[in-house]
């Protein structure tokens, strides 16, 4: 029994000596009280749980509002770093570039392979830089040159000798990639030729002296004047 309770009794029955209330009826009143009483402490309960579960719905409000302000950040850094680069552009990037500057910005990109010890490959110069001036005109076409001499310098001094500008990458730079590092490279061999778009998607590939001229000349028909 608590000190209020007691209290509360003793002045009940005090109460009850002087209006003569009956021992019944003051129980009576007695319990009616307590009832009234009771429920207060069951609402004092529910008013800390409710304060508890206040405290956790700020808690999650406040992580899930941390949680988006991430998130935009992200957002906003992904946009300053603006689009991704095509997918040739990008592998490019990873080779060493002899002789001349790629077009970054074509839309379509052939790889010629060709070395100053093949003879046929010699016969399909003079039609690749032939083609490679139109190529160049339309901006959308880029050749590169896939050298497969021995060394940087006679891969150079081969394209110097057709007064080829034209980017050269060596074949076996290439080749330490597995023929992985250029995407959408075909079957290597010299001659050999592969037409892709800058997303790296083959759109051709052939070997031999004869089929390279004809791609080399059908070059628009295979790119941009594609239907």
């Amino acid at each position: 029994m608590t000190i209020r309770r007691f209290l509360y009794l003793f002045m009940l029955a005090a109460f009850v000596g002087c209006v003569g209330l009956t021992p019944a009826l003051a129980q009576e009143e007695a319990e009616e009280l307590m009832e009234e009483s009771t429920p207060k402490k069951k609402k004092g309960k529910k008013s800390k749980k409710s304060k508890k579960g206040d405290k956790k719905s700020k808690k999650k409000a406040s992580k899930n509002s941390e949680e988006q302000v991430e998130e935009e950040s992200d957002a906003e850094a992904e946009e300053k770093k603006g689009p991704s680069k095509p997918a040739v552009v990008e592998a490019m990037e990873k080779f060493k570039i002899l002789n001349g500057k790629p077009n970054l910005k074509a839309d379509y990109y052939i790889y010629l392979c060709s070395a100053s010890w093949c003879g046929y490959c010699q016969a399909c110069m003079p039609v690749a830089m032939e083609q490679y001036k139109k190529m160049k005109a339309s901006r959308k076409v880029e050749l590169i040159i896939i050298g497969g001499d021995k060394t940087e310098k006679e891969a150079v001094d081969y394209l110097k000798k057709y007064k080829s500008k034209n980017a050269c990458i060596m074949f076996s730079a290439l080749q330490a990639t597995q023929f992985q590092g250029l995407p959408g490279v075909g079957m290597p061999g010299f001659p050999s030729i592969s037409v892709v778009d800058k997303d790296g998607k083959m759109i051709k590939n052939v070997i031999g002296a004869s089929q390279v001229k004809e791609v080399l000349t059908n070059w628009r028909e295979l790119t941009i004047g594609k239907k």
